[in-house]
């Protein structure tokens, strides 16, 4: 459907068990919409872990995620589109920026149903189906409203100014910024600044220690610009991320 960028299956029952070191989970300013089939993974807050919940609402984070996998584990995901989250649930989508929200919360005994039958169903084809008559039936808002501003940030990869973006629109400044905070999570700034970051990603397997260049590529004022935005959403240097081996991470990057 027109509202979910992609569905994603993670497994993993084989010996030897995945490492237990941190992964680092970097935003992608998309909201999901998560269900551990088998063991949950635990979330790190501070020195702490916490298991998640069985089913749950990730929003838009400003920061990157961490997390500690299981020895085994089944996980769905489904990717929603930036702004289409808007479609599922009446409360803004401030509500959920960075943090997970059971999912039980908002769907109740529907989202534990959902669950078990995605749980029974082993084939991929067949879980999308069953996903996608489950969000069919409760889509309700018309989100195209946005499609234009969300289009406009990530064609220029984060780089069109926001008055400018506001302006093509045909509203003011103030009232793309009330937009994005109920249709997408976080301000149109914010989303240009996660956006330029997912693009600058794509560049650092290839090109570690050529950061000038990837910065200037990337739309950066110069290599510190740049070195905030990882520290802030990858948790680490761009050097350290582009040698880190992290195999959860690199599975939820945006390719």
């Amino acid at each position: 459907m027109g509202l979910v960028e992609c569905v994603w299956m993670l497994s993993h029952s084989a010996e030897p068990p995945p490492s237990r070191e941190i992964q680092r989970i970097p935003p992608d300013g998309t909201v999901e919409i998560i269900f551990h089939l088998g063991d949950p993974f635990e979330q790190l807050t501070g020195r702490r872990a916490r298991r998640q919940p069985a089913g749950m609402i990730v929003g838009v984070w400003t920061r990157s995620m961490e997390l500690l996998a299981p020895a085994s584990f089944d996980t769905v995901g489904i990717r929603l589109r930036p702004g289409a989250a808007s479609a599922f649930w009446a409360e803004p989508l401030t509500a959920f920026s960075d943090s997970v929200v059971d999912a039980g919360a908002l769907w109740g005994r529907s989202a534990d149903a959902l669950r078990d039958r995605l749980a029974e169903t082993p084939g991929a084809k067949d879980r999308i189906a069953i996903i996608e008559a489950f969000l069919c039936a409760r889509s309700s808002h018309d989100r195209r409203a946005l499609d234009g501003p969300l289009s406009r940030i990530t064609a220029s990869r984060g780089g069109a100014p926001i008055d400018q973006v506001a302006r093509e629109a045909g509203i003011s400044h103030r009232q793309l910024e009330r937009a994005f905070n109920v249709h997408v999570g976080v301000s149109p700034k914010m989303f240009s600044r996660i956006v330029r970051f997912q693009h600058a990603l794509r560049y650092t397997p290839r090109t570690a220690g050529a950061w000038v260049d990837v910065a200037l590529r990337c739309g950066y004022a110069d290599q510190s610009h740049l070195i905030r935005d990882f520290t802030q959403f990858a948790g680490e240097t761009p050097t350290a991320l582009a040698a880190s081996t992290e195999a959860v991470a690199g599975y939820f990057r945006r390719r």
